[in-house]
């Protein structure tokens, strides 16, 4: 049985007034944000993986 998953949107990059720069803040902001953008990324490369393994292009493919 296929298990449905939620597609993870791109991160919001924050701002850099965002991080309090003093290192105190555990998880800081641009910790959360470089871990969701390494999820995403992972998701975007396996679903470039299936398009090629079905011979498809992506809609990213064709707007470029």
């Amino acid at each position: 049985m296929k298990t449905l998953q939620k597609e993870i949107l791109k991160p919001e990059r924050p701002e850099n007034d965002d991080c309090c720069g003093g290192g105190g803040c555990c998880p800081c902001v641009w910790d959360t944000y470089f871990n969701a953008l390494d999820l995403w990324e992972e998701q975007e490369a396996k679903q470039k993986t299936l398009a090629d393994k079905k011979g498809c292009s992506t809609d990213k493919e064709e707007a470029d």
